[in-house]
């Protein structure tokens, strides 16, 4: 039987994490999961979610910075001192939720020859990456100094103070991620190194993690270099596979995630709703994220109960 043991990493709304606890196990049994929740915000119900099987670590969170990769790490390494065997580790957000049968997931995993699903291309290369290239400059060459956090409202009322980046070399300002100034370094991008971003979002087998903390272990200065970088989540596990001395490991270019960034602002993907679902399920991805808890919009059902009645329809061979 595999095993996969589920990463979550939260910070609000903590009747959504539970109800997507709640998924998991009554889907999956016999998964692992580990919900890393940020201790600066709402507190969980723990006794209720240790009940139905899972475990809770309390971590402090951030955004855009290392905290995201600080945190799957302690996951990681509470797996380690509890002598908890996996065969694969799958990260998510309290606001992911499985929109395929994790049974299916399961089973397909157990047969993979795969060792890593993951989001991948060269940050630099303007052939692959998504970002444009002036975008990951800005986020991995500079080390950035955090001012302060900003609301939404005060991201886009100082985004043109940006337009400093396009007359210089040597500094960036930035808004996206809260206010920053980055300051120009030698960084450790070289013949040696290459970096590859792609989504945080990954399902890796225990091999592949094995690799990644190989590789934190390997190269502390890249490791410290991505502590000052802008959003080192998005270029972590990539990178840290991309660069493995062996390269020997089968690595799928797909993270098995939807999400949809279009028509939204700051690196946020756009909350799905009851309409968006139809694609959702089309795409043939394990898990979707955004989804919100209230937005029922006066039906019976939320978005998140028509999910489960997809998941129950398909199980049971109702569907597609």
């Amino acid at each position: 039987m595999t095993t996969v043991a589920y990463h979550i990493e939260t910070h609000r709304n903590p009747p959504q994490v539970e109800r997507l606890v709640s998924t998991l196990l009554r889907w999956a049994p016999h998964s692992v999961v580990v919900v890393s929740h940020d201790e600066r915000s709402a507190p969980l119900d723990v006794e209720r979610l240790t009940s139905i099987g899972a475990v809770v670590l309390s971590s402090r969170g951030g955004y855009s910075d290392m905290s995201h990769a600080r945190r799957w790490l302690e996951t990681v390494q509470w797996l380690q001192r509890n002598n908890i065997e996996y065969d694969w580790l799958s990260n998510l957000s309290g606001q992911c939720y499985p929109v395929r049968p994790l049974d299916v997931v399961h089973a397909e995993l157990a047969t993979s020859q795969a060792d890593a699903y993951i989001e991948t291309f060269e940050v630099f290369d303007p052939s692959q990456t998504p970002w444009g290239t002036a975008r990951g400059r800005t986020r991995y060459t500079f080390q950035h100094h955090r001012l302060r956090r900003l609301t939404q409202g005060q991201m886009a009322m100082l985004r043109p103070l940006q337009v400093v980046n396009r007359l210089q070399p040597w500094v960036r300002l930035t808004t996206a991620t809260g206010l920053t100034v980055g300051t120009r370094v030698q960084a450790p991008w070289g013949e040696d190194t290459t970096l590859y971003g792609g989504s945080f979002f990954t399902t890796l087998s225990s091999t592949a993690v094995e690799r990644v903390l190989q590789f934190v272990h390997d190269r502390s200065d890249v490791i410290e270099f991505l502590g000052g970088s802008l959003a080192p989540a998005e270029v972590f596990f990539q990178t840290a596979l991309g660069n493995d001395p062996k390269q020997d490991l089968r690595i799928e270019n797909n993270c098995r995630r939807f999400f949809d960034f279009s028509h939204t602002r700051f690196n946020h993907p756009r909350t799905l709703t009851r309409d968006d679902l139809p694609v959702v399920f089309e795409s043939g991805m394990d898990f979707a994220r955004k989804f919100g808890l209230d937005d029922q919009d006066g039906s019976e059902l939320s978005t998140l109960d028509l999910v489960d009645r997809h998941l129950e329809q398909v199980s049971a061979g109702a569907v597609g």
